[in-house]
């Protein structure tokens, strides 16, 4: 009797990651936020409070922000992936795309749609909430505010070397700890659950920004969801996405090391760019649909036998 998790119902399958991920962060979460107070000699009321004027206030933030990134999003994902499938790594994604087209398509894809990315960001910003919602919408920007300067002070870089840093820390660990959580785990599950691929990519890229806290950043960040979602269902592979994420969040952190305005305010662009950006999008989405190998029965191997051969190329739409 086969003893993986992928031979269980979907739904129990995303009930088991959701306490695996909530029990793994209840245990190290926790062990890192104090252990690392601890280790810098900070009272833990001053990293709450976000207290920067006091010594090693903003190097204990950051050491907690990259083992946190790695407790939350890598740890339980690769014990999923280890619990699923015998091939741990290829359950994951962790394989070569196929046609290798997808290595810069991915990258190509997230470069073109940064202006596009950027005008829904100034959209967001301008949302105006009700007058029966002005509470929740002062309490949004409250948060958002402190989110603001604890990105403020972790990219306060003087040089190349902390340049270098942030651009581990920002960029390529989410990068790589995000995408295996949301799009290796989280996506493959809704995508079994609904046999819909583009509900699943919906789905997740949800929660993916919601899981981010900051609404006035949703819609920017959700439409990021769903390109790396496409990018993951169409190549089979974890590392284009990985790549596009990562070029994602490093342009953000080249821009501030440039020009620190822009934490607060998003560069000025120009209509014609914004609306080719999007037709970039749309084109490029489409070159990958028509190239993609992907169908339902080659990632869930034990639902081949359900899947009729002209449904297979059918379930990449």
């Amino acid at each position: 009797m086969n003893t993986y998790l992928k031979y269980k119902p979907a739904w129990l399958q995303l009930v088991i990651f959701g306490s695996l991920s909530f029990g793994t962060y209840l245990t190290l979460g926790l062990v890192t936020y104090f252990g690392v107070a601890k280790l810098y000699g900070v009272p833990v009321e001053q990293l709450q409070e976000l207290d920067f004027s006091k010594p090693g206030v903003v190097s204990a933030l950051k050491m907690i922000q990259g083992i946190l990134t790695v407790v939350i999003f890598l740890v339980p994902s690769l014990l999923f992936a280890y619990l699923s499938d015998q091939r741990a790594c290829r359950y994951i994604g962790c394989k070569k795309p196929v046609p290798l087209n997808f290595w810069w398509l991915g990258f190509m894809l997230m470069l073109l749609a940064f202006p596009a990315a950027s005008w829904l960001n100034q959209l967001n910003q301008q949302i105006q909430f009700p007058e029966w919602m002005k509470s929740t919408e002062l309490s949004m920007r409250a948060a958002e505010e402190n989110a603001g300067r604890l990105m403020k002070a972790m990219l306060d870089m003087k040089g190349p070397s902390d340049l270098i840093a942030m651009l581990f820390l920002i960029a390529l660990l989410p990068a790589v700890c995000e995408e295996l959580f949301f799009r290796g785990v989280l996506q493959r599950l809704f995508i079994q659950i609904f046999r819909r691929p583009w509900t699943g990519i919906i789905i997740t890229a949800v929660l993916f920004s919601a899981f981010h806290g900051q609404f006035l950043g949703f819609f920017p960040r959700l439409m990021l969801g769903v390109l790396l979602g496409a990018i993951y269902w169409y190549s089979g592979s974890i590392w284009p996405g990985i790549i596009a994420h990562f070029v994602n969040n490093a342009l953000q952190v080249v821009y501030v090391y440039r020009d620190k305005t822009y934490i607060d305010q998003e560069p000025a662009i120009l209509p014609v760019f914004v609306i080719l950006s999007f037709a970039a999008i749309v084109l490029i989405l489409w070159y990958m649909k028509r190239i993609s190998h992907t169908h339902y029965g080659e990632l869930y191997d034990t639902d081949d036998d359900l899947i009729l051969p002209s449904r297979q190329k059918g379930n990449n739409q």
